[in-house]
């Protein structure tokens, strides 16, 4: 049958994980999923904060002027923030844990902290405090306090890992999802016209997906956790969700956080200066 396709799935950083191959055989199909999917055990150790021993963990416990060997990629995702930080005039931050940690309770609900509080969350903040050393695969920390989580672009970052191990593979045809939030397609699709996927948005049309990647970040889920590392505040739900479509999952993953953050302004200038960036939000 032209539209049917094979799926494997796993559970990973803290989410599933799953893969759908069209125009190939059903054993090819699985033992190259099988094997991308591997690679998520490789990269969960590294680039997660919970887990000790990877190189966020390491990171997050630099004192300032420290430094420590890192993997290509981290050495990838820190770099990726970097830029989207600085393209999104600071609207994306990987270092704003801190400020997370002194507005929100341990049951995820609002938290008001105290002025002082808020004071020194700040001042540990700033994605230019960690120095990258492409030389030597290295980074360090030139401030106190810093703290990294890559939840803004790890899982993105994950699925164009996995696309290239399957491409390598000799698969010309998925769709690449991470619990349903970030999507990565590439090929003709399971019919011959890209892949369809849904934002669960009624009022935002199916989208057909081609060598693109499509992540969203809201409040629907987990309330008003997004917070806006500009002002150090915690962003009101002003805009329900935010979807980014992009070249790549990573980016798509990045900026769909930052378009939350972002006023309609910005995500206008944002996307008619990069003709392969599109901001999806919901009325």
């Amino acid at each position: 049958m032209k539209d049917e396709h094979h799926r494997l799935g796993a559970h990973a950083m803290a989410t599933e994980f799953q893969i759908f191959i069209a125009g190939t055989g059903e054993a090819k199909a699985h033992a190259c999923a099988a094997e991308a999917l591997r690679d998520l055990e490789t990269l969960e150790a590294e680039l997660s904060r919970f887990r000790d021993g990877s190189d966020i963990s390491r990171l997050n416990h630099l004192a300032p002027g420290e430094s420590t060997p890192i993997g290509e990629a981290t050495f990838d995702c820190i770099s990726l923030a970097k830029d989207v930080h600085s393209a999104t005039n600071g609207a994306f931050d990987i270092t704003i844990g801190p400020l997370l940690a002194v507005l929100t309770n341990p049951d995820h609900s609002p938290r008001q902290p105290s002025q002082s509080e808020l004071n020194r969350a700040r001042e540990a903040i700033g994605i230019d405090k960690i120095i990258l050393t492409p030389e030597t695969l290295e980074a360090s920390v030139t401030g106190k306090d810093v703290w990294l989580d890559l939840g803004g672009l790890g899982k993105g970052y994950a699925l164009d890992q996995m696309a290239s191990i399957l491409k390598e593979s000799g698969i010309d045809n998925a769709l690449l999802d991470a619990g349903g939030s970030t999507l990565l397609a590439f090929g003709e699709g399971p019919s011959g016209d890209g892949w369809p996927v849904g934002t669960g948005e009624p009022e935002i049309p199916g989208i057909t997906l081609k060598d693109q990647s499509l992540s969203g970040s809201g409040f629907t889920e987990r309330g008003e956790h997004i917070i806006d590392p500009r002002g150090g505040l915690r962003v009101t739900a002003k805009k329900k969700n935010a979807w980014a479509l992009a070249p790549f999952a990573a980016l798509a993953d990045a900026l769909s956080t930052a378009f939350l953050v972002m006023n309609s302004g910005e995500i206008t200038a944002f996307c008619s200066n990069h003709d392969d960036i599109e901001a999806i939000l919901p009325a």
